[in-house]
């Protein structure tokens, strides 16, 4: 009974508000989820639930609707990762972003693999 009161009374304010409401495209209606602690030492049943989040490395986003299996996962590993709330347009520009491509280690022009590289014959 309290709850299809609440129901309703949550009906009403979206019906008679649905003009004060922003746009549908700057409602946030996805969670971006990063992983920041590392799962080792954990149970196993905590690293599945990061597998089942799409979260492999450290620093990994994972884009997921709003919903209760999401929702439940999250609070299983709540300590490992941070979550905020973006569109999904957000989201997919943030998950898909990466370093500069000239950050991190630049290639020498050395070969690798042992010896002494290139011997010229004479």
């Amino acid at each position: 009974m309290f709850r299809t009161r609440i129901l309703n009374q949550i009906s009403n304010i979206a019906s008679s508000s649905s003009s004060s409401l922003p746009s549908s495209s700057s409602v946030p209606t996805h969670h971006l989820i990063t992983l920041i602690r590392s799962p080792i030492g954990l149970p196993k049943s905590s690293r599945k639930t990061l597998e089942a989040l799409g979260l492999h490395r450290l620093r990994e986003r994972a884009l997921h609707p709003y919903g209760e299996t999401t929702a439940g996962r999250i609070l299983r590993v709540k300590e490992l990762v941070h979550v905020s709330n973006v569109t999904e347009e957000e989201g997919r520009i943030l998950v898909k972003r990466r370093r500069s491509e000239g950050s991190g280690l630049e290639p020498s022009g050395r070969v690798y693999g042992g010896g002494k590289g290139l011997i010229s014959q004479i």
